[in-house]
């Protein structure tokens, strides 16, 4: 389960990649036009997002008391994320674009660290480098708006990884 779990989410970080090269290439399936094929590619990644999200129910519990740095991760992140956009628009062939989304996708899911998803934004989440009481550093994926360190209190944390984690029904 792990490990499905763990390659929806590297397949969500990295499936743009794929959207923005099928718009580009003027995809289409059956009778579709590419422009009605286009607004299917971009529901993917949302419809995706969605379920990850909710698989997070599934995953075990943990809690976050106290904090001792915080950091708001959005900006940080977004340069990796628009590199795939780029690479998306850069490829000309369908056979190159597999091989490279192989090789990302294949770099992501061991790495295990590059679980933003743009998406989780249009849903409310927003991301932020935490460092707990045992000077771990933590990647949190929450609905709260947190501008210090002490407002990063968790109750309801639902464990992505080792360092990384999603917090639920909590705003």
């Amino acid at each position: 389960m792990n490990l499905l779990y763990n390659l929806l989410m590297a397949i969500n970080a990295t499936s743009w990649m794929v959207v923005i090269y099928g718009i580009k290439s003027d995809w289409t399936v059956g009778c579709l036009e590419s422009w009605q094929f286009n607004i299917i590619l971009l529901f993917i990644p949302i419809v995706l997002s969605a379920i990850s999200v909710l698989l997070t129910l599934l995953r075990s519990k943990d809690n976050l008391k106290t904090c001792g740095d915080l950091e708001e991760a959005n900006i940080s992140f977004l340069p990796v994320y628009l590199g795939y956009f780029f690479v998306g628009l850069g490829i000309d062939k369908l056979q190159h674009l597999i091989f490279v989304y192989i090789i990302i996708l294949v770099f992501t899911f061991v790495a295990q660290t590059q679980y933003y998803n743009p998406i989780y934004l249009l849903f409310g989440f927003r991301y932020y480098l935490a460092k707990t009481e045992k000077n771990t550093k933590i990647f949190l994926i929450v609905r709260k708006n947190l501008r210090k360190a002490t407002d990063a209190k968790f109750e309801n944390l639902r464990r992505i990884n080792d360092t990384t984690y999603i917090a639920w029904g909590e705003k």
